[in-house]
């Protein structure tokens, strides 16, 4: 293991020998002409390689070695950057190990190979960028990294438990990460701008919108004409269940407005929950699973049908689909929908066969209304298939700017739902994709991205959405199924994660694509030049919470989030709900050009975005110096005005037994 040379000139400090040593032996392990790191977003997207999948298992091993001593040098130069390009090179090799092996294994068949060295060089990396990811405040990706270090060696044979494995796994260190929510309240005020090249900073604030009645998650939304769009969902697992399409001005924000309800019923399409709606020709498009599409057509308010029609092919029939139409029942939700020039791309998603999620990949040509399916099966099939992303539900995605790639981001596989229905590949745990996928549209062929910067960790039912304006995507908050949470304060843990961080992506620019020419060091010196993820530090926040919308005005660039729910509040004074309903409206700012970052007080925001403990608003979940209720509960609930005290008294009332003093 040539590696082992850098490894005891670093342990003594002598770190630029030691980087000298390991930059050596990783050119000398892949050959001069290859790029070291990856480049993201270009040619194969920096993941898939035939170089790492037809290595031989020890020289993978030792450049793993290499890569993570790399990154601990280029720490010591406080390059952060480099460091964490060199940390997800080790996440690569890993993924290509996978691409060796003779049967096709989905992504939550944790593989491991009887070999300990690759155990614990894979571990050394996966704990290293865990603390990278911790000292950038960016605490959900490096809970999940030190999570993915501790469950992917538990079950390793005993040679594999060393001591020094045991060192890089630290339980003890796992257990600290896994009490942080995320963001963590207690840090959130105090946070400083520590490297902009991987974050950048930010300011949520919430709109004067009365939005009673209009409280729900599950929704359709979109923004056309500088007006927000919000159709169907529910209130909560019980009920009401909505049909309704309302409409709320961006520019005068004075009140929601209703607009016709959409007229099929329920026995005919299901229930209006988890659908998409997209906006073509100033029609809002709504695709059922049916062979009829309906729409709302904008500008004369009212709905209409559309038929569409699809002829399976030979190959189509071979990947599952039967009775002439690719969805059984004539029903999906939970799939992600994005029009594309003249036409509307659908990914995934549930039917009435499945409740794991599909990767059923299709594409309708809004000229002929014809189907035609490019990718995927209909149910999922005994092994996995590399070419394409895996089956899932409800993943983020967006379109690129030169309309030539729709991106898929995270979604989860409900596995636990499927084992109901006794599905294939059922299991008591859902799974959460950890990936990150572009379809190449005029190729016609899928590429999975390499993440570069300071990226989200994974997580479903994500608020996602590209700003055409700044060429950046936005992801806020969603919630991971199998990443634990254990309050202290409570004693009490939940076996998932919501989050209420937020995150941009860069993409790259086609017409500028960067340089992909061999380093002559390790510091990644074009990395301004790749596309790449980026914090958005925010002293305050939306309340943690999954399916919330994002969006973007393509009028303005300004950017919205509205609804969602969450199962545990995570505020002390709401203690006693399990879930809870959101209504409000918030803009995303960012300190960049057409950020409207102009007036925002950061200072003033440290002081009234509090926290440890901090006052939340008992009806929206906002953040502030609120005031405590005057009744008899003793100030058990805060109101960030008088409009949520209207809203949330009748309710804070019967939970809290309070009444008005004498």
């Amino acid at each position: 293991m040539s590696c082992r040379e850098g490894d005891e000139l670093l342990k003594v400090g002598k770190y630029t020998q030691a980087k000298e040593s390991y930059w050596k032996n990783a050119v000398k392990i892949v050959g001069p002409n290859h790029r070291i790191p990856g480049v993201p977003g270009v040619g194969n997207g920096g993941v898939r390689g035939h170089l790492y999948t037809h290595m031989n298992i020890f020289h993978r091993t030792d450049l793993m070695g290499c890569c993570v001593g790399l990154a601990k040098c280029l720490l010591k130069e406080k390059d952060y950057e480099s460091a964490l390009a060199w940390f997800e090179e080790v996440n690569v090799l890993q993924r290509c190990t996978y691409y060796t092996q003779p049967k096709e294994l989905y992504d939550w068949i944790n593989m491991g190979l009887d070999l300990p060295e690759l155990t614990y060089r894979r571990a050394a990396g996966l704990s290293g960028i865990s603390e990278v990811f911790y000292s950038l405040d960016n605490s959900g990706t490096a809970a999940h990294r030190r999570w993915i270090t501790c469950t992917s060696t538990v079950s390793m044979p005993d040679p594999h438990q060393t001591p020094r494995l045991k060192a890089e796994v630290n339980t003890k260190r796992c257990n600290e990460l896994i009490q942080l929510r995320h963001p963590d309240p207690s840090a959130t005020a105090k946070l400083q701008l520590k490297d902009p090249k991987l974050q950048i900073r930010g300011s949520w604030a919430k709109l004067p919108v009365n939005s009673r009645g209009i409280v729900r998650f599950a929704f359709a939304s979109f923004i056309w004409n500088s007006r927000l769009y919000v159709a169907g969902g529910q209130k909560d697992s019980l009920g009401p269940f909505y049909r309704d399409l309302w409409y709320l001005d961006l520019k005068k924000l004075d009140e929601w407005k209703r607009l016709p309800d959409y007229p099929i019923s329920f026995n005919t399409a299901g229930a209006f929950i988890n659908w998409s709606i997209e906006v073509y020709n100033d029609k809002a498009l709504l695709f059922t699973g049916r062979k009829q599409m309906d729409y709302f057509d904008l500008v004369e308010e009212r709905w209409g049908t559309i038929t569409t029609t699809y002829t399976p092919t030979l190959e189509d029939k071979r990947a599952g689909v039967v009775q002439n139409w690719p969805w059984p029942g004539q029903r999906l939700q939970d799939a992600a929908h994005q029009v594309i020039g003249d036409k509307l791309f659908i990914f995934g998603g549930t039917h009435l066969t499945t409740n794991l999620g599909c990767n059923l990949f299709m594409e309708l040509d809004l000229k002929t209304n014809v189907w035609r399916r490019l990718t995927g099966y209909v149910m999922p099939p005994p092994d996995n298939d590399y070419s394409c992303p895996g089956p899932r539900k409800n993943p983020g995605s967006w379109v690129s700017k030169d309309k030539n790639r729709f991106y898929l981001l995270f979604g989860h596989c409900s596995r636990d739902a499927g084992s109901l229905r006794n599905e294939p590949h059922g299991s008591s745990e859902a799974y959460c994709f950890e990936d990150f996928w572009s379809w190449d549209i005029k190729q016609e062929k899928w590429r999975r991205e390499r993440f570069a910067g300071n990226p989200p960790c994974p997580r479903t039912e994500l608020a996602c959405t590209y700003n055409e304006k700044l060429d950046k995507v936005v992801v806020f908050g969603g919630y991971h199924p199998g990443i634990p949470t254990y309050i202290p304060s409570k004693n009490q843990g939940f076996d998932y994660s919501y989050f209420a961080d937020t995150f941009v992506y860069m993409p790259p620019d086609p017409a500028r694509p960067p340089p992909i020419t061999p380093l002559t060091s390790p510091t990644v010196t074009d990395a301004a030049q790749q596309s790449k993820w980026k914090q958005v530090l925010t002293r305050g926040f939306p309340t943690y919470r999954c399916q919330a919308r994002l969006m973007a005005d393509p009028a303005t660039g300004k950017t919205y989030l509205f609804g969602g729910f969450t199962n545990t509040d995570y505020v002390p004074s709401r203690g006693d709900y399990i879930s809870r309903t959101f209504g409000d409206v918030w803009q995303l700012k960012m300190d960049e050009p057409g950020g409207y970052f102009e007036g925002v007080d950061l200072e003033e925001e440290a002081r009234t975005a509090k926290a440890g403990p901090w006052q939340r608003c008992f009806s929206c979940g906002d953040t502030g110096p609120w005031k405590k209720c005057g009744g008899i509960c003793s100030g058990r609930a805060f109101f960030c005005n008088s409009g949520c005290l209207k809203d949330g008294w009748k309710e804070h009332k019967r939970m809290h037994k309070c009444g008005k003093r004498n």
